[in-house]
């Protein structure tokens, strides 16, 4: 606004002169060559202070003179209006100093003309007033309108460097934005620079301007900046020195000596983190701290949401899970390089390929119908020629910024983890039989003990009626006294071997039926199994267990049991088995613990809503309140070193709960004893998800 208001000025300047000139009295002697040059140094010095934008102070006594002569040779009838717009033009530039020398200018004038020129006292006394106030007058006006055009300048600025901010990617080009709109803020600013303040040091990253490029990276301790700059570095702080305090701080940042610095820090969520520097020829004469606050409170968060960008990227791109961000509809957006590893497949032909097409048909329901945050089993490729792999799927439905829905598919290849726990089940069950094969087999050998005693028994009752029908045999054919077979008789203890050889006959039954029922036992504990599920009874795996681990707790507690009518319930029997054996060997070692004489384990099963309930319940230690929350925890135990690892229960949870969607807890009471309870659904989870869920998922 300021310009246009010159060039009005200037434009009346001329026209004033010109018409000087024509009213001139050319005639006169030397009267052209005096004019004209009066006109030349009037608008030679008003042209090119215009175009350069100020006028050196001595120019003020050369227009002058030639302002006076111009008024002088066209009759002084001219002269207040040329005095007035030339007075209120040259009002427009300088400093209060170049105003007083140009009053001053203006007072020698007009006391020239009244002694020298003949005018008159009371007409040089208005055109001398009028000046002035003009003089006066326009200086104030071109302050306040160098005071707007200063703000408006500094607006424009800012708003240029918001919308640059929003198309940065980086924290270097979020900091060349900033650096640059500081520059520009003000008339008399040197130079710029961004420093990041951290550990006691302020550390410069951009800098624009009259400064050496290797002043970026430099190095300075915050103690040493000053005061007022340190007083400043806090939330909605700001900070202009000047003098020697300017001079310090330049010299601090090893840089040219300035008259006056202006500092703003860049502060996010009340943080302090670095701050904005401005140095300058001289001290701004208006308000510059609201333009510079602003903006160092935009390029604090642009540089902020840069470091979070950077940050989230370096944390997807070397994620070990693989993130895709799909549109509602399946249709991928995104893939980290984990992602691509997984499928084997480049982003360029994941990006814009439906997700629902990667997985599998059988999961596809249970995966995309999750309605929270937990971890699905799904098997995915990236080719149809490629085998599946295994990974844990957790599926998140988000609002976009448009509000368009979309998905976040985040998997975990889990095979080796799983062939690994599979290994680990194995070893458990073997470490199990392998912990109870002693007992076992001892419990196999009394049965074969009395077994073989009876087989003795008989093989000699044999031989006793092998004598008796001999001599039945000697006496029908050959005549032989009654008396032989009597004799026989009483020799082999006849009577005795016919009461007692159905007995031991009845005994090795038994006893080869009590051995066919610990092998089955062992049998049916031991099997492998399969990862399908498959109904089971509950109650022959419980009963199959006891058996096992018959030898583990008959010299510590009574086993009894409470089991009721329970439906087939679809599960791993496997893992129920090892579920049962780790809890009654627990329930047994807890009850010796307690060292109060043999005890007793109590284990019932009913039905509760549409869940198999199955209860194990010990009067051993109870479980202290302050390790109640770790008891299912890898790894701890409280057992001494060596006699325990701590995977028991870790795996009883694992088993329950993560391979059947089943739920294990328990209850105590210390120094009484613990009821542990497993919860297993009648229903596979996954199975009737996949019925509810399956035209859904796949629109």
């Amino acid at each position: 606004m300021l310009g246009q208001v010159r060039t009005l000025f200037l434009a009346l300047c001329l026209i004033w002169t010109l018409v000087g000139l024509g009213w001139a009295d050319l005639n006169r002697q030397g009267g052209p060559y005096v004019t004209l040059g009066a006109v030349t140094a009037v608008l030679v010095p008003l042209i090119v202070g215009y175009r350069r934008g100020g006028f050196p102070r001595w120019t003020w006594f050369v227009e002058g003179v030639g302002v006076c002569l111009i008024a002088t040779n066209s009759g002084h009838s001219i002269t207040f209006g040329l005095l007035f717009v030339w007075v209120n033009f040259r009002a427009l530039y300088g400093s209060l100093t170049d105003h007083l020398i140009g009053g001053g200018t203006i007072l020698g004038i007009l006391v020239a003309g009244v002694a020298f020129l003949d005018i008159p006292a009371s007409d040089a006394l208005s055109m001398l007033v009028a000046a002035l106030l003009g003089l006066i007058v326009n200086h104030v006006l071109a302050r306040g309108i160098q005071g707007r055009d200063r703000a408006a300048i500094r607006e424009r600025a800012v708003a240029k460097a918001g919308a640059e901010f929003a198309a940065t990617n980086s924290r270097t080009e979020a900091t060349a934005v900033a650096v640059k709109a500081a520059l520009t803020m003000d008339p008399d600013t040197r130079a710029t620079l961004i420093a990041i303040v951290a550990g006691g040091n302020a550390r410069i990253i951009g800098a624009d301007g009259e400064v050496r490029p290797e002043v970026v990276g430099s190095v300075a301790p915050v103690d040493q900046l000053g005061d007022e700059v340190r007083a400043a570095l806090v939330p909605g702080g700001f900070a202009l020195v000047s003098g020697e305090a300017a001079t310090h701080l330049a010299r601090v940042f090893e840089l040219p000596p300035v008259a006056a610095v202006a500092v703003a820090p860049l502060a996010v969520h009340d943080d302090v983190f670095g701050m904005i520097v401005l140095l300058l020829t001289r001290r701004p004469p208006d308000d510059l701290e609201a333009a510079l606050t602003t903006l160092a409170d935009a390029a604090a968060m642009t540089l902020d949401q840069q470091l979070s960008r950077s940050r989230l990227k370096i944390v997807v791109e070397h994620s070990p899970d693989a993130l895709i961000l799909a549109s509602e509809r399946g249709v991928i957006r995104f893939v980290n390089p984990a992602a691509e590893r997984l499928l084997d497949r480049p982003a360029a032909e994941l990006l814009g390929s439906n997700l629902r097409l990667l997985l599998n048909p059988d999961d596809l329901a249970t995966t995309l119908a999750a309605r929270s945050a937990v971890a699905q089993t799904c098997r995915v490729r990236g080719r149809e020629d490629q085998a599946w792999t295994e990974t844990e799927a957790v599926v998140e439905y988000v609002t976009e910024h448009d509000g368009s829905r979309s998905i976040v598919f985040n998997a975990r290849d889990v095979s080796e983890r799983r062939r690994l726990e599979m290994e680990l089940q194995h070893a458990q069950k073997l470490q199990s039989v392998g912990r109870l094969a002693a007992g076992i087999a001892h419990e196999i050998n009394t049965p074969i003990q009395f077994i073989g005693d009876n087989v003795h028994f008989i093989e000699e009752a044999f031989s006793g009626f092998a004598t008796v029908l001999d001599a039945y045999e000697k006496n029908l054919r050959h005549g032989g006294p009654a008396t032989a077979i009597e004799s026989a008789i009483e020799e082999a203890d006849f009577e005795y071997l016919w009461a007692e050889t159905p007995i031991a006959i009845r005994q090795c039954l038994e006893g080869i039926t009590q051995v066919a029922h610990i092998v089955r036992a062992m049998k049916a504990f031991g099997h492998p199994g399969s990862d399908e599920k498959k109904c089971a009874n509950l109650n022959e795996a419980i009963q199959n267990t006891i058996i096992v681990a018959a030898n583990e707790i008959k010299f510590v507690a009574d086993v009894t049991t409470d089991l009721a009518d329970l439906p087939m319930v679809p599960c791993q029997v496997g893992d129920i088995n090892q579920t049962m054996l780790n809890l009654i060997i627990n329930a047994a070692h807890a009850i010796e613990a307690a060292d109060r004489g043999r005890g007793t384990i109590h284990i019932t099963t009913q039905v509760q809503h549409d869940h198999a309930v199955i209860e194990v319940a010990d009067t051993g230690t109870g479980v202290p309140a302050e390790i109640a929350d770790k008891l299912f925890d890898p790894f701890f135990t409280t057992k001494d070193v060596g006699a325990g690892t701590g995977q028991g229960l870790a795996l009883v949870r694992t088993l329950v709960v993560d391979r059947h969607g089943g739920e294990v807890d328990f209850t105590s009471e210390p120094g009484a004893g613990t009821t542990f309870r497993v919860r297993l659904p009648l229903q596979d989870p996954a199975a009737s998800h996949h019925d509810e869920n399956i035209v859904e998922a796949a629109a």
